[in-house]
């Protein structure tokens, strides 16, 4: 035994006591140690190892303690020797977490603990760095959420990263995002392994379809169609793992609509279209089928299931114009393939109105360079003037057989495009504002008036004890009844040349009558005491209702039988008498104003024949008793609006048994009130000399006429077909809007093969009034549905009302 060993040994011995020799020696002998690197130092420390090896020792947690740190400090492989046999751990950190791990011991840690534990990671000692991540690998609850969101943070490529991803517990919410993120932009194994080990998709929108891509079984990918795209988009990720994952599940899928989803984004996108023919896919349809093979550069499959080219041609038909687009840049590139067979298809005239511009011109073109003139003429003649003025500089020299087909060919040539143009613009595709066509001047006061529901006729009711009807083309009195015993207050036209009238009066004890006029005579229906306040036509039939000052409403069958008179009071009107009623043809609803709105069904015509007298020949079906109001018309069957002189508008809907406001307006001034059983829009008049058009929904205002010359309106009126408007004013007169010309901007740019006669006599009506620089388009417009229809007999259809003032006497 060396005398150091000795010496050594002796401190150790004399530290051990309780007397003041023993504190002095153990004071010393730890302040040696704490005072630097030499051979004093480096002796005090060993003996202070000694000590903490001793057991019983005085100051062995001392020295214990002291050892700890001092090895963590300078990494002795002594000191390391006696940290691990007597269990020692620094007293504060950071020395003490990386005693803990050397132990074993970092279970002792709490979550707050994680950032000093997470350092671990990189310590110069193996044992710590492989507790520190094991701790970490198999954290749970607030140390791992400490661990995730420590400072800097497990950032890619860091020991603490790669032993978090180990960890079989996924990464808080918060940061899942951020990791499939990460992972769907810089793909690495490590990551992708342990997100899809964790099961979790992401939140965000745009990363959570992609991440249920990755995780959900094909079953569960295909029930929703975010996912199902989703899961197409994912097959453009090339050499991304998600690629390989998303491939093989879509041909493990068995769902229809996904192959068929695939393909047809597959026509738009050059990788999707390649893994479609990789793994040979394509829609089931044939049609769809021909197509597919043509857009995604497979002549071989497309001419083996489509050698006429019939398939293509129905395909291109019923194609998107996205899908056509592309169909016309390969075919054009392919060389071997028509277009113009596959444009045209076998009908013509069925494709038109489904082509586009382009699409027309390349057609034009196509049939120029064939010289295939005649067929080219026909293509003229069936699309849009716009189209035709385009295509009709493509003849070289030939001209059509026929006087009147040669007139029509060069219209085409002297019509300036400009002038087309101008009449684009004049008649804007976004709508077309009131159009007066025509003012009414009669001679004498006029109480009412009624249009014929089958044709351009105006029934009027004249305060001289006359009505008559007036053909609204020319102007002229066509019918005339006289012989009435008080003023004819209210008309009804019925169509087939018969018309209604009602008297009225300004003594309520004196009789009036329903009188029903037809071929030149006048039946009398109905007397009543006090006036006629309205009549309704009922339905095509020549059934109709009349409203009566003595509280009836009467009904009435087809040629005037059978006549019945039901009190107001069996409407549950508490009301004496109807003020106004209206009637829904279509679905035999009557709307009766008193004290009051009710709204009844009746029976058919035949079923009213076959009723007994003690049957009730309504049903009411709705009711409000708050509504006070002097003017009603149907919107629709469940819908109507109504007026009050005040000004006061209310549209209401039918809600059970009840009738339930939906929207409201005030009209100052209000005239007359009227709804288009064409477009369900409401018509409003009012003194001031204006007319407004209201959507039927909301009256919500949409366009409006005022005159210049009208003394007031006081009413409205709506043909039963909706055609046309007649608003009266407090002169007397009348003046009178084409409502069909509110179609001219579709007209002008529909192909003429989707036109009808009817189109012909709103062209002419416009073409009569319109100004001079939109003059030539419109009568190029004009000439072709004249030759078109020269044979149709449907040619009356053409109703054309000429511009002007109209001076008419009953």
């Amino acid at each position: 035994m060396t005398p150091r060993d000795r010496t050594s040994r002796d401190r150790v011995a004399l530290s051990a006591g309780r007397g003041l020799r023993a504190r002095w020696v153990g004071r010393r002998l730890f302040a040696e140690a704490e005072r630097g690197d030499g051979p004093d130092a480096g002796a005090a420390r060993r003996d202070i190892a000694r000590i903490a090896l001793t057991p019983g020792h005085r100051l062995r947690e001392r020295a214990r303690e002291a050892v700890a740190v001092w090895w963590v400090r300078d990494r002795d492989p002594e000191l390391r020797d006696v940290v691990l046999k007597t269990r020692a751990l620094a007293p504060a950190p950071p020395e003490r977490f990386v005693t803990l791990a050397l132990q074993r011991r970092l279970y002792e840690c709490g979550p707050l603990d994680a950032p000093n534990i997470a350092g671990l990671l990189g310590d110069p000692d193996p044992d710590v760095r492989e507790r520190a991540f094991a701790f970490c690998r198999e954290a749970s609850g607030p140390t791992l959420h400490w661990l995730w969101t420590s400072v800097p943070g497990p950032l890619p490529g860091t020991p603490l990263r790669a032993a978090l991803l180990a960890n079989d517990r996924p990464a808080p919410l918060g940061l899942l995002d951020d990791l499939w993120a990460e992972w769907l932009k810089t793909p690495s194994e490590e990551l992708g392994a342990a997100l899809l080990r964790w099961r979790r998709p992401a939140r965000a929108d745009d990363l959570e379809p992609l991440s249920v891509v990755a995780l959900k079984t094909p079953r569960e990918i295909v029930t929703e169609p975010r996912h199902r795209a989703a899961l197409i988009e994912a097959l453009t990720f090339g050499d991304h793992p998600l690629y390989a994952i998303a491939e093989q599940k879509v041909l493990g899928s068995e769902h229809h609509g996904l192959i068929e989803e695939l393909c047809a984004e597959a026509m738009h996108r050059p990788d999707l279209a390649r893994f479609c023919r990789r793994h040979r896919l394509a829609p089931e349809d044939p049609v769809k089928r021909a197509l597919f093979f043509v857009v995604t550069g497979q002549p071989e499959q497309y001419r083996a299931i489509d050698p006429d080219g019939s398939l293509l041609s129905l395909a291109y038909a019923s194609a998107s114009s996205r899908d056509r687009a592309r169909l016309q840049e390969v075919m054009v590139g392919a060389g071997d393939l028509d277009l113009v067979r596959v444009i045209v298809g076998d009908d013509r005239r069925a494709r038109i109105p489904a082509m586009n511009l382009g699409e027309i011109r390349y057609l034009g073109e196509q049939l120029a360079a064939r010289r295939e003139w005649e067929e080219l003429w026909a293509l003229v003649q069936d699309v849009s003037i716009v189209s035709g003025t385009d295509l009709i500089g493509l003849f070289d020299g030939w001209v059509p057989r026929g006087d009147d087909a040669r007139r029509i060919f060069e219209m085409y040539l002297e019509t300036d495009r400009h002038s087309v143009e101008a009449a684009l613009r004049h008649f804007p595709s976004g709508g077309m504002p009131l159009w007066r066509q025509a003012k009414l001047l009669f001679r004498g006061r006029v109480n009412d008036v009624s249009f014929a529901p089958d044709g351009p006729y105006l029934a009027v009711a004249g305060s001289e004890r006359v009505a008559g009807v007036f053909d609204l083309r020319t102007g002229g009195l066509v019918e005339r009844y006289t012989g009435f015993a008080s003023s004819v207050g209210r008309v009804l036209h019925l169509g087939d040349a018969t018309l209604v009238a009602g008297e009225r009066t300004n003594r309520n004890d004196r009789e009036c009558k329903v009188v029903l006029c037809a071929d030149g005579g006048a039946r009398t229906l109905h007397t009543t005491r006090g006036s006629v306040t309205s009549l309704a036509a009922m339905d095509e039939s020549g059934s109709f209702a009349a409203a009566t000052r003595a509280g009836d409403v009467v009904l009435v069958g087809p040629g005037g039988e059978p006549v019945t008179a039901v009190p107001v009071r069996s409407l549950r009107l508490s009301g004496r008498w109807p003020r106004a009623i209206a009637a829904h043809p279509a679905s035999r609803r009557i709307a009766v104003l008193s004290r009051g709105l009710s709204v009844a069904e009746t029976a058919a015509a035949e079923a009213a024949e076959r009723r007994s007298r003690t049957a009730k020949p309504f049903t009411v079906i709705g009711q409000a008793s708050d509504v006070t109001m002097e003017q009603v018309a149907f919107v629709d069957a469940d819908t109507l609006v109504c007026a009050a002189r005040h000004g006061d508008v209310k549209l209401v809907r039918q809600s059970g048994a009840g009738l339930m406001e939906i929207a409201r307006t005030v009209v100052a001034k209000l005239g007359g009130l009227a709804a288009s059983p064409a477009t369900g829009e409401a018509v409003i008049a009012d003194r001031s000399g204006r007319v407004t058009v209201y959507d039927g929904a909301t009256l919500e205002p949409r366009e409006s006429h005022t005159s210049e010359t009208s003394h007031g309106y006081t009413g409205a009126t709506i043909s039963p077909t909706g055609d046309f408007l007649a608003v009266g004013d407090a002169a007397g007169h009348a003046d009178l809007f084409d409502l069909r010309v509110r179609e001219m901007p579709e007209i002008l740019r529909r192909p003429l093969v989707d036109l009808v006669p009817r189109h012909l006599g709103i062209v002419g009506s416009v073409l009569a009034s319109c100004p001079r620089p939109v003059k030539a388009a419109l009568q190029l417009l004009h000439a072709c549905l004249e030759h078109r229809f020269r044979f149709d007999i449907e040619i009356g259809d053409a109703v054309q009302l000429t511009a002007g003032e109209y001076d008419i006497s009953l």
